[in-house]
């Protein structure tokens, strides 16, 4: 409704602090879960003699032989299930917070709290996440706007 010339919104709807940041914590979650692929993919390739391992190959030559983590054949296994499991958790958390689930707050802070030792992205996006969703003024908004229907 309209009085004169100032617009009311309803009174259902609140636009809160939450609010203005969800959507943004969401596609920077789900951009960090592609940037994590990216990178693990990247260092699989490095270290592990991945798809483009033989293009590292001119470091087994020289005064020391081999690349060092030639030997080490336990390294590409870890690089690959810990890049799978912080891109399916980043992935869920951006789908989650996209979709209002009422856990999502919850995934979001835990997540955030596992990501804030990885350097520069991961940091930065876990001190925006805390920031905007881990206050208890923040919890009680999120409350409010939570999806009530059942995700498939």
């Amino acid at each position: 409704m309209a009085y004169g010339g100032v617009v009311i919104p309803p009174v259902g709807y609140v636009y809160n602090r939450v609010h203005r940041h969800l959507q943004a914590v969401s596609v920077l979650w789900i951009a960090y879960a592609a940037w994590t692929m990216f990178q693990g993919l990247l260092a699989l390739s490095f270290f592990a003699g991945g798809p483009l391992g033989h293009y590292f190959g001119h470091w087994n030559h020289g005064p020391f032989g081999e690349f060092p983590f030639n030997r080490m054949a336990w390294l590409g296994p870890v690089i690959l299930f810990s890049t799978i499991a912080r891109t399916i958790l980043s992935a869920v958390t951006g789908i989650a917070l996209a979709r209002r689930a009422p856990w999502a707050r919850m995934l979001a802070l835990v997540a955030a709290f596992l990501t804030l030792i990885k350097p520069i992205t991961g940091t930065a996006l876990a001190i925006y996440t805390l920031w905007a969703l881990f206050p208890a003024a923040s919890a009680v908004e999120y409350e409010q706007m939570k999806c009530r229907e059942p995700l498939l």
